[in-house]
């Protein structure tokens, strides 16, 4: 029975880790797509692409949000340049490309907004003058191919630090739950587990070292 239980509160301390990530992901995520949704109404469109970007880096799968402010910012992006404001649109098509990559680990989810944000951004940047880049010595043609060049180098996360990085969280936030499970009393008259306490305060503490790394490395 010890041993069973032990596995029940193992089973159940990973639960507990996956609401709060889940949990924290989705409530933020939607919380910016909803204050994007507010600045468009007020036609505050610089700071609604901003919390669109936001938006999608709160990506988890199986969610329509990060599709849905991926679109968001494809329509503002277009709208700016129906204005005549290319640095807000190039802004727009930034943030669509930067979020996208941004959420990438053992695959690449948005690849058609990825193609729509570089297709909108290789005219601005051939028609941006402030800059010189790609040079204006070559042809639009080799122009054009520089800069898809520089779009199709994505340095993508080396695999083992995202395992490591899924890993140490997990490890940071089940241990603390432990923690808190075993070396807590429940009764009013029940001492302080000490020895479990520490223990399993000394594992969150190893794997939020591990989440830190990871972030790092990947």
């Amino acid at each position: 029975m010890k041993s069973t239980f032990g596995f029940r509160q193992g089973v159940a301390c990973l639960c507990f880790c996956l609401l709060v990530v889940v949990g924290r992901v989705a409530w933020t995520g939607w919380s910016e797509y909803n204050e994007a949704l507010e600045f468009e109404s007020k036609e505050l469109w610089h700071d609604a692409a901003v919390r669109h970007g936001r938006a999608i880096h709160m990506y988890l799968p199986g969610s329509p949000l990060a599709a849905k402010a991926g679109d968001r910012l494809l329509a503002l992006a277009q709208s700016a340049e129906e204005r005549g404001e290319v640095r807000e649109a190039r802004f727009c098509y930034e943030e669509l490309r930067s979020g996208f990559l941004s959420i990438r680990s053992f695959y690449q989810p948005g690849a058609d907004y990825l193609r729509a944000a570089e297709d909108g951004l290789t005219p601005l940047m051939l028609e941006d003058p402030r800059g010189n880049w790609p040079s204006r010595d070559k042809s639009v043609q080799e122009r054009t191919a520089d800069i898809r060049a520089v779009f199709a180098e994505r340095e993508d996360p080396h695999l083992f630090w995202v395992l490591m990085m899924g890993l140490g969280y997990f490890l940071w936030l089940g241990a603390a739950a432990r923690a808190i499970w075993k070396g807590l009393p429940i009764a009013d008259e029940a001492s302080v587990d000490w020895s479990s306490l520490g223990r399993w305060s000394a594992v969150s503490a190893l794997g939020y070292l591990v989440w830190l790394l990871a972030i790092w490395q990947a």
